[in-house]
């Protein structure tokens, strides 16, 4: 069953086309092979590869164990042929460092997140926009969209190819004062932020006070209080042990996040078609279990914090994420100002997720 919805995933590949960031005229660069034929187990393979996969993060993140479940997919469906080494915390660089890898061919594989990708393809700061989807349903769904993938396709351009995507989850906010239910709750708390106009602007319009600063330096700052709190995912938050000087979690689900598969464009072409399918059933396989591992995941995580280290735990009260997004739509104006076009057919896109897998 799992190999008939990769490979049903992998045709849908087929609907991307060349525009967006840089966009030029031209044939459609998508991830799928020309003629969309799926083949794997070594028909047709050629001379043996080897890749190097860059991660910034430990090799027990969440999305690290996604990583390690594509390299073992990639080398069984190769029959050996093809192999991937990881390289964890950053041992390769940072997302900037690993993007440059990739142009020049020196990385083969990375994970990066929105904010990543937007200095080259600002409109890329989509995925980031507050209170985008209701579920993670819609988010997949999204995430398929004859939009996402056009704008994917467009990334050839700067030398890199997106596969797809692994979820990192919906971002929750914590603090260490106080329980927030409400938006009001997180007036006048100063909250890490990315140094990103947009991220900057998506905290202000809360009336939060933002400081921008490097990830790496916000155990310290909330252990100072130099910060109030922040906002990241459950398994960022787990593995980086913020529940050690942080009280409270608000399940605010403002933002969910995403990890774009990216591949080096060049190492892509250097493939026969049959490796190419190899890693694009290896990825789509491997994102469908990804999605239900970051359920158990989450829900295994979130009691350990609770019942071991005294965690208090909140949901938004009904009609507080509206409210939210309501209050986030300047947020909304600035990225639709990056690329008008490409922006109304992500956000028909997004709606019609939403409509599709609507929040109970």
């Amino acid at each position: 069953m799992k190999k008939l919805i990769s490979i049903c995933l992998a045709a849908a590949l087929l609907a991307g086309c060349l525009v967006g960031c840089g966009r030029t005229e031209g044939p459609a660069n998508n991830p799928s092979t020309p003629n969309g034929s799926s083949a794997g187990g070594g028909e047709g393979l050629g001379d043996p590869q080897s890749f190097k996969f860059g991660l910034t993060v430990a090799n027990t993140h969440p999305y690290s164990v996604a990583a390690q479940n594509f390299a073992k997919l990639v080398e069984e469906k190769s029959g050996g042929n093809m192999k991937v080494d990881l390289f964890y915390d950053g041992a390769l660089g940072d997302d900037a460092a690993l993007i440059e890898s990739m142009q020049m061919n020196a990385v083969t594989f990375a994970l990066v997140g929105p904010a990543g990708i937007a200095p080259m393809c600002p409109i890329y700061g989509f995925f980031d926009l507050p209170c985008l989807f209701q579920t993670r349903d819609a988010a997949y769904a999204f995430q398929e969209s004859d939009a996402v993938w056009e704008l994917m396709s467009s990334l050839s351009t700067n030398g890199i190819r997106g596969l797809g995507f692994y979820e990192n989850g919906y971002y929750s906010i914590s603090n260490n004062g106080k329980e927030i239910t409400t938006v009001d709750g997180l007036n006048n708390l100063k909250l890490r932020s990315m140094t990103s106009d947009m991220a900057i602007k998506s905290w202000e319009c809360l009336k939060v006070q933002p400081v921008a600063m490097p990830f790496g330096e916000l155990f310290m700052a909330m252990q100072t209080g130099t910060v109030d709190g922040q906002e990241t995912t459950i398994g960022s938050f787990y593995t980086s042990k913020f529940y050690e000087v942080q009280k409270y979690l608000t399940m605010a689900n403002r933002i969910y996040h995403t990890m774009t598969f990216l591949m080096s464009d060049t190492a892509w072409n250097n493939l026969t078609e049959a490796q190419q399918n190899i890693l694009l059933d290896a990825v789509n396989e491997s994102k469908l279990a990804h999605k239900d591992y970051m359920t158990t995941y989450n829900e295994d995580a979130i009691k350990d914090m609770v019942d071991n280290h005294g965690l208090v735990v909140s949901e938004l009260a009904d009609g507080e994420f509206e409210k939210m997004r309501e209050m986030s739509q300047s947020v909304y104006e600035l990225v639709r100002g990056y690329d008008e076009d490409m922006y109304d057919k992500l956000i028909a896109a997004a709606e019609e997720a939403n409509a599709a897998f609507p929040a109970e």
